[in-house]
C-alpha cells in the first residue's frame, strides 16, 4: 500500500497514519503513538518535505506549520481517546467497534481493560497491510479484524461480527472516525441504521462529521485537482444532532477548536465560509460523543 493507491481510502489512511506520527515530533503532543510511523511509511517524509518548503515560503519554523497541518487529526484521535477512556470503566463487559479502522493502532497503544473486546471492520487488504506491518506487536485487548466494505453489506461484515462475538444486548462503544464523510448520503444513512440496529440501551457513539459548506469546498477542490483527503469526501450534515436523534442517539456535538485540548492549536476565529457557484455555505467539521437513549 502507497501513498499513490488506486484505493483512495488506503492512502488517505496512511495520510492520517503520518500526521499523526508526525504530531509524536512536537514538545507536547496530544496522544502517546509510537505506531504510526511504521503504518505510514514514505507518507511521513512527503509531509515533511512539503511543509519544509511551506515554512520557507511564509517565513515560519518547521514546528508551526506542524501544529497547523496535524492540528485536526491530533484534536479528533484525543477527542475519541478520551471518550473510550471515559466510558470503559462504565460497562462491565468493554466491547468496542472501530467501524472503517483504516491504520488505527488504538488495540495496541490505549490502556484497555483486560477482558475488553476490541473489533476493527475494514476492508481486507487494509487490515492485511496493518497486521503485516506491526509484526510482532501484541494488542492491549481481545482484538478482532472484520473484513468488509462498510458501503457494500452484502460483504458479510455484520454476520462476521456477530460471529466474532459481539453481543447486541451489551452496551458497545462504536467508534466512526473518518468514516461518514467517505460515503454516499444513502451510504452513510444505511450505516448509522445498521449501527443503531445493533446498538442496545446505555451504548456509546464517537464520530466526526463535516459541515455542507465543506462538502461544497471539497468538490471545488476536487475540480481544481487539489486535496488529496477533501477531494474524496460525499456527505456533509449541517445538523448532526438530529441526525443521530433519527436513529435513537442523543449527541453531544463540538467544534474541534472548542474541545478543551484544543486550546492552543485552532485560532480563536477561523474562515468558516465556502463559495461555490456563487453560493456561500458554512463549513467545518463536527465532533460527536452520542448515547443510545431507546
Amino acid at each position: 500500500m502507497s501513498s499513490t493507491s488506486a484505493d483512495p481510502i488506503s492512502y488517505t489512511a496512511q495520510i492520517v497514519a503520518a500526521k499523526r506520527a508526525i504530531e509524536q515530533s512536537l514538545p507536547v503532543p496530544l496522544f502517546n503513538d509510537p505506531y504510526a510511523a511504521a503504518l505510514a511509511g514514505n507518507e511521513v517524509e512527503h509531509l515533511l518535505s512539503k511543509w519544509r518548503e511551506v515554512a520557507e515560503r511564509q517565513g515560519r519554523s518547521l514546528e508551526e506549520v506542524i501544529v497547523k497541518r496535524t492540528r485536526y487529526i491530533a484534536i479528533r484521535t484525543r477527542f475519541l481517546d478520551d471518550l473510550l477512556l471515559a466510558t470503559l470503566p462504565q460497562l462491565s463487559k468493554p466491547q468496542v467497534v472501530i467501524l472503517g479502522s483504516g491504520l488505527d493502532t488504538r488495540a495496541y497503544r490505549l490502556p484497555w481493560p483486560p477482558a475488553t473486546n476490541l473489533y476493527e471492520v475494514d476492508m481486507p487488504g487494509v487490515l492485511d497491510y496493518k497486521a503485516n506491518a506491526l509484526g510482532s506487536i501484541k494488542p492491549n485487548c481481545r482484538h478482532h479484524m472484520i473484513a468488509g466494505d462498510l458501503e457494500n453489506f452484502q460483504t458479510g461484515w455484520i454476520a462476521r461480527l456477530l460471529e466474532a462475538g459481539l453481543r447486541q444486548e451489551t452496551p458497545t462503544i462504536w467508534i466512526l472516525e473518518g468514516v461518514v464523510m467517505y460515503l454516499p448520503e444513502p451510504s452513510a444513512h444505511s450505516l448509522l441504521r445498521t449501527v443503531a440496529a445493533l446498538s442496545c440501551f446505555g451504548s456509546v457513539l464517537g464520530m466526526d462529521a463535516v459541515k455542507n459548506g465543506s462538502i461544497l469546498a471539497a468538490q471545488s477542490a476536487k475540480n481544481a485537482d487539489r486535496g488529496r483527503v477533501v477531494r474524496h469526501w460525499l456527505f456533509g450534515c449541517d445538523e448532526p444532532q438530529q441526525l443521530l436523534k433519527s436513529y435513537g442517539w442523543s449527541a453531544e456535538v463540538s467544534q474541534p477548536q472548542d474541545v478543551e485540548i484544543a486550546h492552543g492549536r485552532y485560532p480563536e476565529s477561523m474562515p468558516v465560509t465556502a463559495e461555490v457557484g456563487g453560493h456561500q455555505q458554512e463549513r467545518g467539521v463536527w465532533l460527536v460523543k452520542a448515547r443510545k437513549d431507546q
